[in-house]
Order: C-alpha cells, then structure tokens, then sequence
C-alpha cells in the first residue's frame, strides 16, 4: 500500500486522501482517535467530542488551535468532524475504519481545504499518519523530520493538479 496521499480538486478547493493498514484491532485504532490521552501521543493534546455535535479541539501549540464540532461518530468505524483553524477557511476530516485479515484500514479523507492550504496539510497528516503508527507500534519517530521529507512530493502534486486545471 502506497503511504503518499492523493490529492484531488474539488471546484476552487482540494482534498486529499490516505488509505493506511494498521496492524491493530478496529477498536484500538478508534481508541488512538478519539481518547485525549492517545491524540496527545500522536497527532495533539485535545479532544473528539464522543457523539455527535460533540466539540473538538485540538491544541497544536505556536501552530493554533483546531476547533469544530463531530459531524458524524459511527464506533469504531466513522468519525468525521469539522476543521476550523484560524485564518483558514474551514475544511472537514474523515476517518472511516475497516477491518482486514491483516487489522485495520484507515481511510482519512480531508476534504473542502483551500488551495493554498494542501500541499501543507497534506505533509502534515502524511507525518502524522507515521506517528499514529509509531504510537500503535510503540516506537519514537520524528514528525519534522516525515514532514520535510513528505513536503516536496506534495507540492509537486499541488503543482501537477494546478497544471491540470488551466484552460
């Protein structure tokens, strides 16, 4: 399975997409999702409202907050939610989970992000997606280090999409 997201244009805004495999129950990754204590580890200190309208927010330090409200909590296989960052425009995440032979697909959708915002995001939830699997495997990896690398295979799709969408 390719680790790259795919990023797509939708009209004026992008999405990009990831399909991971975890080997870990569907129940241990939802957990790793939704339990402050677990985000913490490896995405951010902060927390995914269980049920839905419940809040989020997400404390990502100097980088800001996230906040947003749960648009969908289907256990353990749904979790959807909005993006609101400040000086953004808002943007909505998806986590769809499945269970395989080998444990569990993860499917991250984060769709509606302004254009100048997805090459960003998307090196961001490619390193992020790493620390998810290094919290899962008990290991220590370095986010700065999986964004810098991750960074110019996105901004080359950015550009190809770009390119695309001339007349």
């Amino acid at each position: 399975m390719n680790e790259a997201g795919v990023l797509r244009a939708d009209g004026e805004r992008r999405s990009v997409r990831f399909e991971r495999l975890y080997p870990v129950p569907t129940e241990e990754l939802w957990d790793a999702l939704t339990s402050p204590e677990r985000l913490a580890r490896w995405l951010a200190p902060g927390s995914v409202g269980d049920g839905m309208d419940g809040t989020v927010e997400l404390d990502f330090g100097e980088g800001g907050t996230v906040t947003g409200r749960v648009l969908c909590w289907e256990p353990p296989s749904l979790l959807e939610y909005e993006w609101r960052f400040d000086g953004e425009t808002e943007s909505v995440v998806r986590f769809e989970l499945s269970s395989t032979d080998d444990g569990t697909l993860l499917v991250l959708d984060h769709r509606a992000l302004a254009a100048g915002h997805a090459t960003g995001y998307s090196a961001g939830w490619h390193a992020y997606l790493a620390s998810l699997d290094d919290h899962l495997e008990g290991r220590d990896g370095s986010w700065d280090e999986r964004f810098a690398a991750a960074l110019p295979h996105y901004r080359e799709s950015a550009a190809a999409l770009e390119e695309a969408s001339l007349p």
